[in-house]
């Protein structure tokens, strides 16, 4: 298997020192939402997200995130951190790709899929 280097770049970003994905999970919607009791949704949930990617990110070569309660989490991971969007909109039935996998930041308009 041959990687282009924009994909080898991509896996460098989300990946540590060696080579290894380590990556912090944070694309639950619904469920944690059900989990925390939190009825609301996007301030309490986004407001999670992001002081769980502050504190944890640190010790993760990646942060995995959605784009509906994740995107202000992804402006705070740890420097280094790469960023992995969730591809589905919810985990519900009828799900719908919104997004690439990507090891750029949440910001970049110019994200290459890396998968």
């Amino acid at each position: 298997m041959t990687l282009t280097p924009g994909k080898l770049r991509g896996l460098k970003a989300v990946s540590n020192p060696r080579g290894i994905i380590a990556a912090l999970a944070m694309d639950q919607r619904g469920s944690l939402q059900k989990a925390l009791g939190v009825s609301s949704g996007r301030p309490d949930l986004e407001g999670f997200k992001t002081a769980v990617t502050e504190a944890l990110t640190p010790y993760a070569s990646a942060v995995l995130l959605d784009s509906e309660w994740g995107l202000t989490a992804a402006k705070h991971r740890a420097k280094g951190a790469g960023l992995f969007l969730a591809y589905e909109k919810t985990s519900e039935p009828g799900r719908s790709p919104i997004c690439s996998v990507s090891g750029r930041s949440a910001d970049s308009r110019k994200s290459e899929p890396i998968v």
